[in-house]
Parts: C-alpha cells; sequence; structure tokens
C-alpha cells in the first residue's frame, strides 16, 4: 500500500503519482454490527450494492475492505468478503475484484485491513458505478455496517451472494461496503475527519452531510467520521489505529471537531487537543488541514421553531463563552505552518442577533443542522471549494 505509480512502469502517464482517492463515498464502518439485538436474525452471507463516481478519469482503481467498526473496535470474529464493479451502469458483465495474491474471497480477520489488487475499469471523471460487496461469517458472528443503502441512488441488498449477478431486493438499510476506493492519482485526496455532524447527523439522506455534499462528485474523498467523536478521541487510545491507516489516500483533510470537545473540556483543553490532531494529521502525510468552525448547541422549548425559546446546553456555549472564543481563536490563523485554513459554517446557522443560538428552522435537535442548516453550511463550504478548482 502507498506505493509510487511511474510513468514507464506500466501505468498511464496521465495517473502517475501515489495512491489516493480517486471516487466518492468511500466511507468508515461506523454505524455498529449485525445482529444489532439478540432478537435480530442472523445473516450468514449478505450483499450490498452502493453507488459512487468517479472524480477524474481513471484506467484502474484499488479497493480497501475492513473488518472493525465505530471507534476502531475490531470485530468479534473473522469475516470473508467477495466483490464486483458494476461499470458502465446497466452493463451485465461486473468486473470481479481479485487478491493481491489472485484469490476471489479476502479473507479478513478481526481489525484487519485489505486493498484488492488493481482492477481495469477504464472510468470516466464524473460518471456512476456501482460496488457489489458481499460479506459472509461464521455462524453466531457479527459485521460492521456504515452507509445505508438508498433506493433513491440504486442502492439496496439481499441476504444472498449477488456480487457476480443478480439485483438487491431491500433497500434503506445500513450495509458492509468498502472503506476507500483508490488509484494512482497527481490529484489530491481529501480526508473527512469528524464528528456525527461531518458523518450526515440530521441531514436527508443521513449518511451524507454538508462535507460530503460539497466535495460532491468534483473531489475524491474518503470519510473517517465518527458519531461522538472529539478530536481527543481520533487521537487518543487507539479509538482511531485503523481510520489513521487511510490517511495516506488523501492530501487534504478537511476536520469537524469541537461540539464534542466542549461538552467535556474547557476552551484551552480544546485548544490543546485539536492541534494534538492536527499534528497527528500532518504526521501521517496530510499536507493540508481545514477545520470547520463549531455551530450551537441549545435546548428548546419549542422544538428549535424559534431562537427566543432557545437556551445553551451549558454554559460553555453560551453568548461569548468557550465556543464563541474557540470559533474566534480557529478563524485568527492560530498555527501557521499547521493549520492551511478555517472555514466558518458555523455563521451559516446561527443567528446572526445572537450566535449562541441556531438560526430559525436550521435544527430539530439542537445539536445537529437538519436538512435546511446541512444545505446552508454546504453551500458556505462550497464558496470555500473554489479556490481548488
Amino acid at each position: 500500500m502507498g506505493y509510487i505509480y511511474m510513468s514507464g512502469s506500466g501505468s498511464d502517464s496521465r495517473q502517475s503519482g501515489k495512491l489516493q482517492a480517486v471516487a466518492t463515498r468511500g466511507s468508515h464502518l461506523c454505524n455498529g454490527l449485525y445482529p444489532t439485538k439478540p432478537e435480530d436474525p442472523f445473516v450468514k452471507e449478505q450483499t450490498s450494492r452502493t453507488y459512487h463516481e468517479f472524480t477524474e478519469d481513471m484506467a484502474e482503481i484499488s479497493v480497501v475492505f475492513g473488518n472493525y467498526y465505530d471507534q476502531d473496535v475490531p470485530t468479534p470474529n473473522p469475516i470473508s468478503v467477495r466483490s464486483s464493479i458494476e461499470y458502465p451502469i446497466g452493463n451485465t458483465k461486473r468486473i470481479p475484484l481479485f487478491t493481491t495474491s489472485g484469490s476471489r474471497a479476502f479473507a479478513l480477520d478481526p481489525g484487519a485491513k485489505q486493498m484488492s489488487d488493481m482492477a481495469s475499469v477504464n472510468g470516466k471523471k464524473g460518471t456512476g458505478f456501482y460496488m457489489y460487496t458481499g460479506i459472509s461469517i461464521p455462524d453466531g458472528g457479527k459485521f460492521p455496517r456504515g452507509l445505508v443503502a438508498w433506493n433513491s441512488r440504486g442502492e439496496g441488498m439481499k441476504n444472498a451472494d449477488i456480487v457476480d449477478s443478480g439485483a438487491p431486493d431491500t433497500h434503506g438499510q445500513f450495509v458492509y461496503h468498502p472503506i476507500a476506493i483508490v488509484g494512482p492519482s497527481a490529484v489530491p485526496g481529501n480526508i473527512i475527519v469528524a464528528d456525527s455532524i461531518g458523518q450526515g447527523a440530521g441531514d436527508n439522506p443521513q449518511d451524507r452531510g454538508f462535507i460530503a455534499a460539497g466535495l460532491g462528485a468534483e473531489f475524491p474523498w474518503i470519510r473517517v467520521a465518527k458519531g461522538g467523536e472529539s478530536s481527543y478521541d481520533f487521537r487518543a487510545n487507539g479509538k482511531a489505529m485503523f481510520r489513521v491507516g487511510l490517511l495516506k489516500y488523501g492530501r487534504r483533510a478537511f476536520v469537524h471537531y469541537g461540539t464534542n470537545d466542549l461538552m467535556g473540556k474547557s476552551f484551552d483543553q480544546f485548544k490543546s487537543d485539536i492541534i494534538a490532531t492536527w499534528q497527528l494529521l500532518r504526521d501521517f502525510g496530510i499536507e493540508e488541514i481545514y477545520q470547520f468552525t463549531i455551530p450551537p448547541r441549545t435546548n428548546s422549548s419549542d422544538a428549535w421553531a424559534t431562537p427566543e425559546n432557545q437556551t445553551p446546553v451549558s454554559a460553555k456555549f453560551a453568548k461569548g463563552a468557550d465556543r464563541d472564543q474557540a470559533n474566534s481563536w480557529l478563524l485568527s490563523n492560530p498555527a501557521p505552518g499547521l493549520l492551511t485554513g478555517t472555514i466558518d459554517t458555523a455563521s451559516a446557522v446561527q443567528h446572526p442577533m445572537d450566535t449562541s443560538k441556531w438560526d430559525a428552522g436550521t435544527t430539530k435537535d439542537g445539536t445537529h443542522p437538519n436538512e435546511v442548516g446541512h444545505d446552508r453550511m454546504r453551500l458556505k463550504f462550497i464558496e470555500y471549494l473554489k479556490r481548488f478548482k
């Protein structure tokens, strides 16, 4: 992993470069294990179909699979994975994926990651493709899940082997899927390092979120977000010990941490923790780091219909207190040479007259932006992204 593909070594010179993310929706398996509850029926075998898009012309790609979940907890049992690619969409002959030793089956012990051999796809920028990812587990076992397979994207799943032929029969469920789609590229990959807001909580669909929506199909991305996470969590106690291995597939990181930090720590502690997290990203090869500002966090007596009936969840989120101070600090170029830039998406959803409160119609729970809030933040982010085009 991390090989350099040089012009004249058998790789197209237009694709010379380090392995980078080259498509959309590579994502961490952040939604627990199945079976979830004791009464859930055991599923021995399941195949998901997930939608992705090429962000540049790409002759060959590799796909990465993992056997861990949430804050990098190893799945308690080994899993076996088989996979194929439907491209162009509608093609009845799918492109099989193989291990680097030539096997169709990827055997992953608990905590393992494994990258496929290169698959020749001749992908074209802006076109979509389906990944079929089949997983089988031992009797009594479990498997990790992440994205939701939405019918609106042509996605789905079936409790059977449909890797090489067949169609899903169920939609709207969390599924197992690739954690990264990479290829030799000179174009920077983008890594989303974030909490539940960056994971998409509150948006529709719930696994999108303003960061992924802003990057869209123009920028390749891998998301290593986890709900409830703070910047301290990402680097401490092994809670991202497997996810950091995906940082090599990006040269830019977009970071959305802060709201969970300030629930348990002071502004000064947050400063220390976030700087250490930025440094960790640098240590793993990220060249550009962009931090988002922190949105409000409130309670409400009228279901957040009006700003007037909101109150901060704690003194740290009051007007002029730790959150406001943290945002001012983030916008002050606090770590030259480490932090590349700050993107003020919080200003898109906070009330213009009282920054400690959500603007009307931008949240349903006081912690996460709703669809309207995510869209406002997306538009703010898109304005910032224009400098990269």
